[in-house]
């Protein structure tokens, strides 16, 4: 393993074209490892949000696994344009992330307590020593949006472990518009909601359902994540204006 180096003795020139950034102990041959903290061993001492001493466009390859959650939510944006500094041309950046919706799934699945305590650990980090801190957590959507601003666009993602996502992105055309393509990963249920019966012949023949009125109010493009909040909602509702005799 070769010796630590901090910036003032690093020649980039010494070191694969490839990044693995916060690599922790996670430490790989034929890359360049960086992490801020020694005890780690990585080829480089450095800060991933500030790397004057790598070139632009040089590296095909950035490996950041486990990292981004540990950089302050306001500090996301300036850490991938960063990155995006450092990537040659038709290069690609993996990332793991939290993915919260994915995490808020399994929380909903299960009532097991200890499962909930490490799933919790796990996204808010073990702080058990400085930098194991979690600051921030994505949905599909937020993921793609700030790699698109830092000028990157997304050409895999795959949820992991059913709480992480693994992505790999490119760089893009500069002039590129956002367009995030279908997201399959912000449902929190698989199956569409099954709006309840009416409960009498009556309201069967009056109309769409207090529920339907709703989501066509709220808008026709309503996703079904945004109708499975409604239905939870009308429920209560509609069982309190019963008791309190407003319908029947």
């Amino acid at each position: 393993m070769a010796a630590t180096l901090r910036p003032e003795d690093f020649d980039y020139r010494e070191f694969p074209n490839r990044l693995n950034l916060g690599c922790g102990w996670d430490v790989r041959d034929g890359y360049l490892n960086v992490d801020f903290i020694e005890e780690h061993k990585p080829n480089l001492l450095a800060d991933v949000l500030d790397l004057p001493m790598l070139p632009d466009g040089h590296y095909v390859e950035i490996v950041a696994q486990d990292v981004l959650e540990h950089v302050k939510r306001t500090d996301v944006d300036a850490a991938l344009r960063e990155w995006r500094r450092l990537m040659a041309p038709g290069g690609e950046i993996i990332l793991r992330v939290p993915d919260v919706i994915g995490a808020a799934r399994v929380l909903a699945s299960t009532t097991d307590l200890d499962k909930h305590v490490a799933l919790i650990q796990c996204l808010y980090g073990t702080q058990a020593y400085t930098g194991d801190y979690h600051h921030v957590g994505f949905t599909e959507l937020t993921l793609k949006a700030a790699l698109h601003e830092a000028g990157f666009v997304v050409t895999d993602l795959q949820r992991r472990d059913e709480w992480l996502f693994d992505c790999v992105a490119t760089t893009r055309e500069p002039d590129a518009a956002f367009d995030p393509g279908p997201m399959p990963f912000l449902q929190l249920v698989d199956q569409p909601v099954v709006v309840e019966a009416p409960v009498s012949a009556a309201a069967s023949t009056a109309g769409p359902s207090g529920v339907d009125r709703i989501v066509s109010a709220v808008g026709a493009r309503t996703p079904e994540g945004a109708r499975a909040l409604v239905q939870k909602v009308w429920r209560p509702l509609r069982r309190l204006a019963v008791k309190a005799g407003v319908i029947r």
